[in-house]
């Protein structure tokens, strides 16, 4: 799933690329979409599994990337696949969700959500539901309400539906995929007029509080990052990035702000972005506005411990092994056929390695095992191992 679990940390258990073994990555393998891939693979039964802009779903071979399935005119994907059970699930910019036999891709169920709503965040697998947030058209034209909705699973029937406004009125735009806690706790990110963080149950839809960060004074300066929860001191809290350019965390029980810091002067559809990522040690943000690069925060106040700057934005949800992190490089707008995907040292930000690979990356990697899988903007799903 994005992110790797539903704690949204980007530091999946089952990484195991290292600081060491990053130096000697090397493509293992490539496969080729109808459009750009921009979401996070899903890595799962032996598959990767990625979306594209093209509107295809496809499933190759985690070894060879060799092509299981692949099925196409679903609509544009800007998110990720998540996989739950023997199901694929993948959302589009025109507004349907799609469940899919993931050992074969046949169709299982399809929801349509309201009119002109657009499914931009990655759906969540959790228990027999998937939650599906909705979100206006790129440039909230027209703007809509923002809304979740948790449909069952195994049919597709909306179980319950929540208006994030409490009028239903138009905004607040859920253009970020929801992180779940062990209690069963979800937080998600909305957009404006609110620019906060919202807390609601999972298995009913009801909400619990909305932090809103900042006045958006009609900056259309929206929260597009997934939250990431962590433990802090034996307290659970919530960090969420903004393309204002501001990280805050917040207490998860409350919504109280217990710190926040502006990163970059940011602004719509640069700042903060990118989910961040942490791995017990430190937070790790990227940034779409000058400098642009990643930034490794103490996440017990938000100090800069380290920086490593980029000459392209960052767009990439950065993923975290065991003394590395990995991310993209390359612009949404400008120069879409330059782009790189890095790999850092968690001690100092010292480069490790990177990859040439001539396209923007806005696509967050996945990490399993050894295996690192991202897409690009020319299409590509490009498969990295470390070279015996």
């Amino acid at each position: 799933m994005y992110r790797g679990d539903l704690a949204r940390d980007g530091h999946p258990t089952t990484a195991k690329l290292t600081d060491r073994t990053a130096l000697r990555l090397a493509i293992a393998w490539r496969a080729h979409l109808d459009g750009p891939v921009d979401g996070t693979p899903a890595v799962a039964a032996g598959m990767v599994i990625a979306g594209s802009a093209g509107g295809t779903l496809a499933a190759f071979d985690a070894r060879t990337g060799a092509t299981i399935w692949a099925k196409h005119g679903l609509g544009a994907i800007s998110g990720s696949p998540a996989v739950g059970a023997d199901r694929v699930y993948v959302g589009t910019l025109t507004g349907h969700v799609y469940a899919r036999r993931l050992s074969s891709g046949d169709q299982l169920w399809d929801w349509r959500g309201p009119p002109n709503a657009n499914v931009w965040a990655s759906p969540v697998a959790y228990a027999d539901l998937v939650i599906v947030g909705v979100a206006s058209p790129y440039g909230d034209n027209p703007l809509v309400p923002g809304r979740l909705f948790g449909l069952d699973a195994a049919t597709g029937r909306e179980r319950w539906t929540m208006c994030i406004r409490t009028d239903c009125s138009p905004g607040d735009g859920v253009w970020s995929t929801p992180a779940i806690d062990a209690s069963g706790r979800a937080f998600v990110g909305v957009g404006n007029p609110d620019d906060g963080l919202l807390a609601f149950d999972p298995s009913t839809g009801k909400r619990t509080w909305l932090a809103s960060l900042y006045p958006d004074a009609d900056r259309d300066l929206d929260i597009g990052a997934s939250p990431v929860i962590f433990d802090m001191r034996g307290r659970e809290v919530i960090a969420q990035a903004a393309v204002e350019g501001l990280l805050a965390v917040l207490d998860a029980a409350t919504g109280a702000v217990v710190w926040s810091r502006e990163i970059v002067k940011g602004s719509a559809v640069h700042g903060l972005i990118a989910s961040p990522a942490f791995d017990g040690r430190l937070l790790y943000v990227n940034s779409a506005s000058p400098p642009t690069g990643m930034f490794a925060l103490d996440p017990s106040d938000g100090t800069v411990v380290w920086r490593h700057d980029t000459d392209q934005p960052v767009y990439s949800a950065p993923a975290v092994g065991n003394g590395v992190v990995i991310f993209g490089s390359g612009a949404v707008f400008g120069d879409l056929k330059s782009g790189s995907i890095l790999a850092l040292s968690t001690a100092d930000g010292h480069a490790l390695w990177s990859y040439d690979a001539h396209s923007a990356v806005r696509s967050g990697p996945a990490l399993a095992g050894d295996l690192v899988v991202a897409g690009d903007y020319a299409g590509d799903l490009m498969a990295f191992r470390p070279k015996s």
